[in-house]
């Protein structure tokens, strides 16, 4: 995978356990993701070769969990994706987030265990029927745990959204901090800090003392500026 990770770990703190009655269970049928993404043939073989089956597992809505929706958050969808190894493209999940008209969560299971995906999304301004997919987090696989954590407590359908996207997030909200904005932030956040890495390294390859000087004059004020982001 290509996109925003966080550090490994035994067990992931981004698994809760869904009550009953948010139960879906239904498969979906690579078809249906066709007709609805309208895929390019590459990424439908990425289908074939990647993914083994796509289950429907949870709906989170007003009728099951008896909190209301919230602008830009009418349901909340948990996806179980199994995959055929360890490897899915972001380009597979992109475009089951295209065919899906809400907020979906994605469960991804390997031999490697369990990794939580999702892309923040949101209705496009020009067509509130049409959903834009932002940026994508996702975790590194951990071991399953036979007990997770109920599911967040919260007053609405976005709260809830944020309290379970936030865990994928690799810097906590600051207070009263929208999900838009705490992702924006930490989007620039992690553009900056492969920024550091690669200078970084550049300073350590550098033999010429002048030459290092210049870099690390370029570095201090990414890193105050992603410190500054951090806080």
């Amino acid at each position: 995978m290509t996109s925003n990770s966080s550090p490994s770990s035994s067990s992931n703190p981004n698994l809760f356990t869904f009550p009953p009655q948010t139960a879906f269970g239904k498969s979906v049928p690579k078809s249906r993701i066709y007709t609805h993404a309208a895929p390019s043939r590459r990424v439908r073989e990425l289908f074939v070769s990647q993914l083994s089956e796509i289950i429907w597992a949870h709906k989170l809505s007003p009728e099951t969990l008896r909190l209301s929706a919230r602008p830009g958050v009418p349901e909340i969808q948990i996806f179980d994706l199994t995959l055929k190894s360890s490897v899915l493209d972001d380009e597979v999940l992109h475009a089951i987030d295209r065919a899906i008209p809400y907020p979906v969560i994605h469960r991804l299971r390997s031999e490697n265990g369990i990794a939580i995906s999702a892309a923040f999304k949101r209705p496009s301004e020009a067509d509130s029927g049409q959903w834009v997919v932002g940026p994508r987090f996702t975790t590194a696989f951990s071991r399953p745990l036979t007990d997770y954590p109920p599911l967040p407590t919260a007053i609405d359908l976005g709260r809830l959204y944020a309290a379970l996207f936030a865990p994928l997030l690799p810097l906590p909200a600051r207070p009263g901090e929208e999900l838009s904005a705490h992702i924006t932030r930490c989007e620039t956040y992690l553009r900056l800090t492969r920024h550091i890495g690669q200078l970084t390294a550049k300073v350590r390859r550098e033999k010429q003392f002048n030459r290092r000087v210049v870099l690390n004059q370029q570095l201090k004020p990414i890193q105050l500026e992603a410190a500054a982001l951090a806080e």
